[in-house]
């Protein structure tokens, strides 16, 4: 919108269209290498599809809350801020950017912890994954980590809300359309339509993420 190819950031949508698609090109990656080993990624077995369904949208409002929210933005909170205000700990919480971190090494250590406890969480529940789970969910949970503490809690859970609803919404539209189960109908034609655009989309947002980082270089 700048005319200039060099300037990619714009607000904090245009970032969560951009690491969506990279979380999904990951995910894609991962899953890719370990069914190449004979490791498949199972979901937890629910007897009512409307309700695996409406968990589906639900969990990522609940998950952001617990794994971005309190356990990434209070303890930044509690190190870097400079002041005991409740208006200051509610911005933070709402975007941690609010807060002034000059070095970011504790908190990308919190968010590397916290997103391998995320991965960790999705197969030991009792609603549980298979074990293939659990690289997909740690990766993703670092990547929601990052976009919290760059972009703020908006952004996260926009990214973890399409990564759950928008894929699982086309499922579950072709199983009702063919009449066919849910697990059978990610292998259908649509599905891997949709993927590969995901794919692509996801290689030109890696492309411009480096661009962004080499920019940043020749300018230091």
């Amino acid at each position: 919108m700048t005319g200039s190819y060099t300037i990619q950031n714009g607000n904090y949508l245009v970032q969560t269209i951009k690491w969506f698609s990279v979380l999904i090109v990951l995910s894609w990656i991962i899953d890719f290498t370990q069914q190449s080993f004979g490791v498949k990624t199972t979901p937890p077995p629910f007897e009512n599809d409307l309700l695996q369904f409406f968990g589906i949208t639900l969990a990522p409002i609940l998950e952001e809350t617990v794994f971005r929210l309190i356990l990434i933005g209070v303890p930044l909170f509690l190190w870097y801020s400079k002041k005991g205000s409740v208006r200051l700990l509610a911005k933070s919480l709402w975007n941690p950017n609010n807060l002034a971190i000059e070095n970011p090494k504790k908190a990308i250590i919190l968010i590397v912890f916290v997103g391998v406890f995320f991965g960790l969480s999705h197969i030991v529940s009792d609603q549980s994954w298979s074990n293939g789970k659990f690289a997909q969910a740690a990766i993703s949970g670092i990547i929601l980590g990052w976009v919290y503490y760059k972009y703020g809690f908006v952004a996260s859970t926009l990214i973890h809300w399409a990564t759950n609803y928008l894929i699982y919404s086309y499922g579950y539209l072709v199983s009702s359309v063919n009449e066919i189960p849910v697990s059978t109908a990610f292998s259908h034609s649509l599905l891997g339509t949709i993927e590969i655009l995901f794919v692509i989309t996801g290689t030109i947002s890696i492309f411009m993420l480096l661009m962004e980082y080499r920019q940043k270089k020749l300018e230091v």
